[in-house]
């Protein structure tokens, strides 16, 4: 057990320290990460998940059980840190759809996907896959509207739209983002029965297998500078989603009869910390950004204690 955590989490660590000391040497700037960070997003990451997709077994993919669970942990979380943000620390909404994506949107591109690459193998990144459908067809749509509904001055006259069309617009986008249709497209494929020819898959998978290291290289030069601040809402958003959210997708994986690889994943899953796209919300929102920055910096690096936790527990 030992050494399957010390090779879970070692590369995750290593790699984080090696962006940090680039930006302490001087070797790279923070806004580098912003260009590593749109080259794992557009490019790598989708088709690392689209060559895992098309590898996958599609009975796998048809769970819906499987998919159910996941929907249970990352929008149970959310709505629960919706309702703790509105009437407990009495938020506005648009505030309160902050703390929530923050609270339920983990970081499965720079956090979970290596960890599921040395626990699981490629079947891993099916959770990873499923899960970055519901968040981006989900998640991310619905904060959207959320912010914009509680934003009274309005931008670009879509306070005019009504929540419905707000939907409507933002799913459309959704489906546009390479995060989105590039993975499905391989889900469609593998569903199909289809293969790509050899000379099309090698340079994909070269593509793709550069996501993990990048992503985590470009996360630990973001950590670089930074003065996080630890408060009751900090504490809050870390607990619930290092904590709780594993602990839901947990029970859900029980109570729905997922067998052992798929409960691992959907923990796992549950259990990496915060994305950084939520602080990126955060700060375009010009809403809860010390606080969302905060809680994504302390979460991370508590996340690698709560994440081998759960590595035990569920190996």
């Amino acid at each position: 057990m030992p050494s399957l955590l010390l090779q879970s989490l070692f590369p995750l660590v290593f790699i984080m320290l090696l962006g940090w000391l680039s930006g302490k040497l001087g070797y790279s700037r923070r806004e580098d990460a912003n260009v590593m960070a749109t080259v794992v997003i557009r490019f790598a990451l989708p088709f690392h998940l689209f060559i895992g997709a098309l590898h996958t077994d599609p009975n796998k993919i048809k769970n819906l059980t499987f998919m159910a669970v996941l929907v249970v942990g990352l929008m149970g979380s959310y709505l629960l840190t919706l309702f703790i943000s509105r009437y407990v620390f009495r938020h506005d909404i648009k505030t309160s759809a902050i703390q929530s994506l923050v609270c339920a949107f983990p970081d499965m591109a720079y956090f979970g996907a290596p960890v599921l690459a040395v626990l699981i193998g490629p079947e891993g990144f099916i959770g990873v896959l499923i899960g970055n459908i519901i968040t981006s067809v989900i998640m991310i749509p619905l904060t959207i509207v959320l912010i914009r509904m509680g934003d009274k001055n309005g931008h670009d006259g879509l306070e005019a739209l009504h929540p419905g069309a707000m939907i409507v617009q933002n799913l459309i986008k959704a489906a546009r983002n390479p995060i989105v249709w590039i993975p499905v497209s391989g889900v469609l494929l593998s569903l199909a029965g289809v293969q790509i020819p050899s000379i099309l898959s090698m340079p994909i998978e070269m593509i793709g297998k550069v996501s993990g290291g990048l992503s985590l290289f470009a996360l630990g030069l973001l950590f670089y500078g930074e003065r996080p601040k630890l408060n009751v809402q900090t504490f809050t958003n870390i607990s619930i989603k290092n904590l709780i959210q594993p602990a839901m997708m947990a029970a859900a994986g029980i109570a729905f009869g997922l067998s052992h690889t798929l409960l691992q994943q959907v923990v796992i899953i549950g259990a990496t910390p915060s994305a950084i796209a939520a602080g990126m919300f955060a700060l375009r929102s010009d809403t809860y950004i010390d606080t969302a920055s905060s809680s994504i910096l302390i979460g991370t690096a508590v996340g690698v204690v709560t994440e081998g936790i759960m590595i035990y527990f569920i190996s």
